[in-house]
């Protein structure tokens, strides 16, 4: 118990330096990359069954399962799959892989509506839980690529990782308490860091997390939701060490899709639960700085992601699903 308080304790201080850091980006013109979500205009239509009296608390409902799709999405994939370092791995001896572990506690803003509100009103405010987390991420150099030169080397090398997520959703907002994610993928590398020579490359993975579930009937909350849903990630990356120091920036795009039930506070033509499948789609920009020791490292991750168009013309709801997330995180990596 003290070690999660603990963690918890990390990663809400986290949640403070990337919030800081979040209004100083907010200012900057970063490219915006919103765009639309699929599905999501379809579910608030079943759930409201024709009836006018249902169709502002099912759109807020369905808003719902898209941005804890998007915010607990984002907790999963964060901005590098593997903290701290711009290259790939490569071998260590012959055919032998080089393994990294990394263990890294995370803070993510999640913005949405109001579900664990006490009536349809309130249900239309929005909410901005931060999601704390922990993520495991394992690695293991497969191929060390070709070199074209001296100091330039490690083309078309690449990396298997491999992730599991633990994440805390606040049950003041009517969440069941933790979750978890698995998630596999591969790094490709451009161009391996030398002396000379910055490290490139890019990263794809794809993550699968339990069902999320928010709001009761029981709790006199209007409406229920829950979802399950799957993140699909690219990432670009580029890095330098300068001695016992280094820098990374990058930028990605994650697609996150899954099947989300919702049910209203209903009348005579009360569909009940109703389900489909959502989907949407972002921009995401990170930094990263880290210090080196021996065979580990400590590294600070921060980063901010792109909101989507919201579907729905003329809605009277708070929540507005065009505004940013940011993230944080701190994470330790050894490399034997």
């Amino acid at each position: 118990m003290k070690a999660d308080r603990r963690c918890r304790g990390i990663a809400a201080v986290l949640a403070a330096l990337a919030g800081a850091w979040s209004v100083s980006v907010s200012a900057q013109e970063l490219p915006r990359g919103r765009t639309g979500v699929e599905g999501v205009i379809e579910l608030a239509m079943l759930c409201a069954a024709g009836s006018s009296d249902r169709t502002s608390t099912c759109r807020e409902l369905v808003l719902a399962a898209m941005a804890v799709q998007r915010g607990v999405g984002l907790a999963s994939a964060l901005g590098s799959d593997v903290p701290g370092t711009s290259s790939t791995a490569g071998r260590r001896l012959g055919s032998v892989p080089r393994l990294g572990f990394a263990l890294a506690a995370t803070g993510i803003g999640m913005g949405m509506p109001r579900v664990s509100a006490r009536s349809v009103e309130d249900l239309a405010e929005e909410v901005e839980p931060t999601v704390v987390g922990l993520r495991g991420v394992v690695s293991a150099g497969l191929l060390d690529g070709f070199q074209m030169a001296p100091g330039i080397g490690g083309i078309l090398s690449a990396d298997l990782v491999a992730s599991y997520t633990r994440l805390w959703l606040p049950e003041g907002e009517g969440f069941g308490g933790a979750s978890s994610g698995v998630g596999l993928g591969a790094r490709v590398g451009i161009l391996r860091e030398s002396f000379t020579m910055p490290g490139l490359s890019v990263s794809v993975a794809r993550r699968w997390h339990e069902t999320a579930k928010t709001g009761d009937f029981g709790e006199g909350n209007p409406g229920e939701m829950e979802t399950d849903f799957e993140v699909t990630s690219l990432r670009a990356m580029l890095g330098k060490n300068w001695f016992v120091v280094g820098l990374m920036a990058g930028a990605g795009w994650d697609r996150y899709e899954g099947e989300a039930t919702v049910s209203a506070t209903g009348g005579v033509e009360d569909p009940g639960a109703v389900t489909g499948r959502l989907a949407s789609e972002r921009t995401v920009y990170f930094v990263s700085a880290w210090y080196n020791f021996l065979i580990s490292q400590l590294s600070l991750e921060a980063g901010v992601a792109d909101g989507v168009s919201d579907p729905f013309e003329g809605r009277s709801g708070r929540y507005d699903p065009a505004a940013r997330s940011w993230f944080a995180s701190l994470a330790v990596r050894i490399t034997p």
